[in-house]
């Protein structure tokens, strides 16, 4: 019989598991590798591809400049004060962060269209940063919700006393900015990596330039070295920030028995509070989703729209729910192989945000690659749509790493010792104890992978079965040449299911305090 306490030791099997989650990632890169340097063509890139580069360098920069001056003292006061709405609010600011950034550049560009004053403003470079922006502002501003959460009451109620609200908002804003400034250059990074929003306004983007060497020219070893530029200067950019900031996060997945933090009822700063982030759901949310709501008309565009939805609708269920069916058992073994141990989390979360912010096409290019290698009688698994469910959910799996790390975090050590002492076998523990109470964060995991995979256009454009396309990738090919009705009434579908799966997680995994 094996013991529970074997989930409180150490041993190797910990740092195997953790090989054998992350294998297939680095695998599917070396293959890729291997093919883009013993190409005759070499693996330098090409001068036009350095300047597209550059100038995405500079705009990513933008975005998370933009990011973190506006979502740190949004998230920041949200989390301190109480004001009404405030829980709604919250939910609505993360919508835009669940569907494609091509939706709300779609409807920024519908908006400049039917407002003549607008388009001169939001042509080019500056709509591609203010599409980027709604998006980026609220991963900031949550990341500093939830940061400012970690405080404790008494550290709060201490500072209050002493120095008053000032001093409590300078205080909580030096302690939330190393995590919000790591917010703000993964999204900037990731933004690398988004060529929606550049191809709507027209802005030549390294990830465009990537799209179009593997879907209009049919170059994949042109594509292939592209990418794995791309991921290298990805890695360069961020492994500095996430040596730093990785251990303080290690150490805030645990969870600790101390009176938590609750948000006072102030009107001053709680009005300030709620102004922000209603002008982050207005900019984020309601204006773009304005634009897509003004080309609406009724009749032959809701009906092609809905007959659009019931081809694709089976297909986008099935690579969403495969993807964080897969990336949610994946991620929560690497939770519990990385367990308590700190340098094991660190290295967990160093390899996991590294995974994460890799281009999209980065894995699906490494799968084409081994699909073409492989003999004939691998075609079922390697073309069908188990491969596109498997490329998602390697991309996503670190989402749910983090999910899992809370999670498992918040079991105590007691408990393990407790049902050894009783002479409960691991099984039982895991099944009656573990399972009952990591269910609500696997489920939370779930949806949240869904919801990205089913965003990820990229992906689903390089390894979907021939004719059987999701709703994102069918928006996404036909916006440029589709009637503008027929366009905004997918796009508004889309954000409506996007919705009902928020609601299902405000109201079936528990609320937000507040």
């Amino acid at each position: 019989m094996i013991s529970p306490l074997r989930l409180e030791q150490g041993g190797h099997w910990r740092s195997a598991g953790l090989a054998i989650c992350f294998l297939p990632v680095f695998a599917v890169v070396t293959v890729l590798l291997g093919r883009a340097l013993l190409s005759e063509s070499g693996a330098w890139p090409d001068a036009s591809f350095a300047s597209a580069l550059g100038g995405s360098l500079r705009m990513a920069l933008a975005v998370g400049a933009i990011a973190l001056g506006l979502g740190l003292p949004t998230g920041l006061m949200a989390a301190l004060y109480r004001f009404p709405g405030r829980t709604w609010l919250l939910t609505l600011a993360m919508l835009p962060i669940l569907a494609p950034s091509f939706l709300w550049a779609i409807g920024w560009s519908a908006l400049a269209s039917h407002w003549g004053a607008a388009t001169g403003l939001l042509a080019g470079v500056p709509g591609l940063v203010l599409a980027h922006a709604g998006a980026a502002i609220p991963i900031v501003a949550l990341t500093t919700f939830a940061a400012t959460g970690s405080l404790t009451a008494s550290q709060v109620d201490a500072v209050r006393v002493s120095g008053g609200e000032t001093a409590v908002v300078w205080h909580a804003a030096r302690h939330v900015a190393p995590p919000a400034s790591l917010a703000a250059v993964l999204v900037a990074v990731l933004m690398l990596s988004d060529p929606g929003p550049g191809m709507i306004f027209g802005v030549r983007t390294v990830a465009g330039d990537l799209l179009t060497s593997f879907s209009s020219q049919y170059d994949f070893l042109l594509a292939a070295r592209q990418s794995l530029w791309l991921a290298a200067v990805v890695v360069v950019l961020t492994v500095p920030i996430l040596a730093m900031a990785t251990p303080r996060l290690a150490d805030a997945v645990l969870a600790r028995q101390v009176r938590q933090l609750q948000p006072v009822l102030r009107p001053l700063p709680g009005g300030i509070a709620a102004a922000l982030l209603a002008l982050l759901v207005v900019g984020g949310l309601l204006a773009p989703l304005t634009g897509l709501l003004l080309p609406l008309r009724p009749g032959a565009s809701l009906q092609m729209a809905t007959e659009t939805l019931a081809r694709t609708g089976v297909d986008t269920l099935l690579y969403a729910l495969g993807a964080g069916v897969l990336a949610t058992a994946s991620g929560f073994v690497v939770a519990i192989c990385a367990g308590r141990t700190p340098r094991l989390r660190i290295a967990t979360l160093v390899l996991a945000l590294i995974v994460l912010v890799q281009p999209p096409a980065l894995l699906a290019l490494g799968v084409v690659e081994l699909a073409a290698s492989a003999p004939a009688s691998a075609d079922p698994v390697l073309r069908g749509p188990l491969v596109v469910c498997v490329t998602l959910a390697m991309r996503l799996f670190p989402l749910a790493v983090l999910l899992g790390l809370r999670a498992w975090g918040g079991f105590a050590p007691s408990w393990a010792q407790a049902a050894a002492v009783h002479g409960v076998p691991l099984s039982r523990y895991l099944s009656r104890v573990a399972a009952p109470l990591l269910a609500p964060g696997a489920m939370a995991s779930v949806l949240l992978v869904a919801l990205l995979a089913s965003a990820d256009v990229s992906t689903v454009l390089l390894l979907h079965p021939p004719g059987h396309p999701s709703l994102p990738l069918t928006i996404f090919t036909v916006m440029a040449n589709a009637p503008e009705a027929w366009t905004a009434a997918l796009c508004l579908i889309y954000v409506l299911a996007v919705m009902v799966v928020l609601g299902m997680v405000r109201f079936g995994l528990g609320r937000w305090p507040g």
